[in-house]
C-alpha cells in the first residue's frame, strides 16, 4: 500500500485529512517537534498544534515538552487491533447485508419511472419469464443477446416471441442461427428506435432511443399503459420492417391481441379450410372467466380494403371494430378484444389449436 493509499484508508477510519497526514508523517519521522511535522506534512502550521492534540485524544500519538513540543507515534497495536476489529465488523456487516437482501418485485399495476438501464433490462427479463403468452420486443442487437437465454426459455414454454431488431451502424447482422430456438419471427429494422418489451400486453419495460435528451426508463404492470406501448411497437417497429427471420411451426402460436391474430391469420379465416382454436377470457355481462375451443366461423376487419386484398394491411386497417365468432358445437360466441363491450367475451390469449394453422398462418409483414 502506498502513501496515498494509507492516507485515504485513514481517512476511512474516521481519521481528517491533516490528522492522516500528521499521523503518518510521525510514523516516518519517529520522534519530530510540531514545527518539523506541519514542514513535512500538508498541515498548516496554524493547525497543527490542534491537530496533534486530537491524535493524542485519540491515542495515535504521544506528547511531551523537551525544550519544544514535541509528538511521536505511540505503538501501533492499540491502534492495529482497533482497525482490524473494524475490518471483520465491515465484512461481517456486508456478508448480512447480502444474506439478508432480496430483490424487491414489482407490485402489481405500479408505473415506475427509473434512472439506469440496467434496471430497465433487469425488468424485461422478469417480464418474459412471467410470460404465458406473447412477449413483444423491439431492441438491439447486445439486447437480444443479453435476453436471448430467457427469451429461449419462454418460447420452450410455448410462449409466441416476436422480435425486431434494430440494426445500429457498425452492427453486424445476426443470422438465422443467432435466432433459431430463441423467436417465432423477427424483423430487422435499420434506424434508431427506443427499447420496448411487452409480455402478455399487461406488462412493459421501456427505455428512450439512446440518442434522446432525456436518460429514464420506464417500468410497467398496467395494461393500459401497455397496450400503448405495444401499438406503438407494432405500427412503428414492427409492421414497417422487414422479415430477418421466421420459425417453423413448433406447437401451436399463441396471441395477447385479437388484432395481430386476425392480421397474421386473415387468409386461413377467408378460406375453406377450418381454423380452430382455444379463447381465454371474460364474459362481458358478468366478469366471468371463460375458456372456449371451436372454430372461427366469421370475422370482422380482415383487411386493408373491400375484404379481397390480401396485401399486407394499412395503418387505418387496425383502427375500429375487430372481432371473431367462434362455434363450439353448442353455440356461436362473438369475441372481441381488449375493452370488448358488444361481444360475448373478451379475449385475453388466443391459442391456435389445429395442426395446419400452426404451419401456414402468416406473420403480420
Amino acid at each position: 500500500m502506498d502513501t496515498e493509499e494509507l492516507l485515504e484508508t485513514l481517512q476511512a477510519a474516521d481519521l481528517s485529512y491533516y490528522q492522516a497526514n500528521a499521523y503518518v508523517t510521525l510514523l516516518e519521522l519517529g520522534t519530530a517537534s510540531a514545527t518539523e511535522v506541519a514542514q513535512a506534512s500538508d498541515v498548516p502550521d496554524a493547525r497543527i498544534y490542534d491537530v496533534l492534540r486530537d491524535l493524542d485524544d485519540f491515542g495515535y500519538v504521544e506528547l511531551y515538552e523537551q525544550e519544544t513540543f514535541q509528538a511521536r507515534a505511540t505503538d501501533p497495536e492499540t491502534i492495529v487491533s482497533g482497525l482490524s476489529d473494524r475490518a471483520s465488523a465491515l465484512e461481517s456487516a456486508a456478508a448480512e447485508i447480502e444474506e439478508r437482501y432480496e430483490r424487491p418485485t414489482l407490485d402489481t399495476q405500479t408505473v415506475s419511472i427509473v434512472k439506469r438501464f440496467d434496471t430497465v433490462l433487469e425488468a424485461a427479463r422478469t417480464f418474459v419469464r412471467d410470460a404465458d403468452t406473447q412477449v413483444h420486443a423491439a431492441l438491439t442487437r447486445d439486447q437480444f443477446e443479453a435476453l436471448r437465454g430467457d427469451l429461449a426459455d419462454a418460447r420452450d414454454r410455448g410462449v409466441t416471441v416476436n422480435v425486431t431488431v434494430l440494426d445500429r451502424d457498425g452492427d453486424e447482422s445476426l443470422d438465422e442461427a443467432d435466432y433459431e430456438g430463441a423467436v417465432n419471427v423477427a424483423h430487422r429494422l435499420s434506424r434508431p428506435a427506443p427499447f420496448v418489451l411487452t409480455s402478455d400486453l399487461r406488462r412493459t419495460a421501456f427505455a428512450p432511443n439512446p440518442a434522446a435528451v432525456e436518460d429514464y426508463g420506464l417500468i410497467l404492470r398496467n395494461r393500459s399503459f401497455t397496450y400503448v406501448f405495444f401499438w406503438h411497437f407494432l405500427l412503428f417497429m414492427w409492421l414497417p420492417s422487414p422479415v430477418a427471420y421466421e420459425a417453423g411451426a413448433v406447437g401451436s402460436k399463441r396471441y395477447a391481441d385479437i388484432r395481430q391474430f386476425l392480421l397474421e391469420n386473415r387468409g386461413r379465416i377467408r378460406g375453406d379450410e377450418p381454423l380452430c382454436v382455444e379463447i381465454e377470457g371474460r364474459e362481458t355481462d358478468g366478469d366471468r372467466s371463460v375458456t372456449l375451443s371451436g372454430e372461427v366461423v366469421d370475422a370482422e376487419h380482415l383487411s386493408d380494403g373491400d375484404g379481397r386484398d390480401d396485401r399486407a394491411p394499412s395503418v387505418m386497417a387496425l383502427t375500429g371494430t375487430a372481432s371473431v365468432v367462434v362455434d363450439d358445437g353448442e353455440r356461436r360466441w362473438t369475441v372481441g378484444g381488449w375493452g370488448a363491450t358488444y361481444e360475448d367475451v373478451e379475449a385475453e390469449r388466443i391459442r391456435v389449436t389445429d395442426a395446419a394453422a400452426e404451419t401456414e398462418a402468416e406473420p403480420a409483414e
